[in-house]
């Protein structure tokens, strides 16, 4: 699963422009259970914004990562 996680945050950066810290990545892409919404936050927070602000960007991301892995991983 660290793959898909691994390109979906790749595209994210390309697509959209939320290229955050490798640090981060590892980080987000070692979680285990995540789950949609965690992601989009994870990410998000990752960028320096306020993912309870920022609910169109949160959207879009969980929705992303639906169509990338599912709803959660465990």
């Amino acid at each position: 699963m660290q793959k898909e996680l691994e390109k979906l945050v790749s595209q994210l950066c390309t697509e959209w422009g939320f290229c955050i810290s490798p640090e981060e990545a590892k980080k987000i892409i070692e979680t285990k259970n995540i789950k949609a919404d965690q992601f989009a936050c994870a990410i998000l927070e990752a960028e320096g914004m306020n993912s309870e602000l920022e609910i169109e960007w949160r959207r879009k991301i969980k929705n992303k990562f639906i169509e990338a892995i599912g709803s959660d991983i465990s």
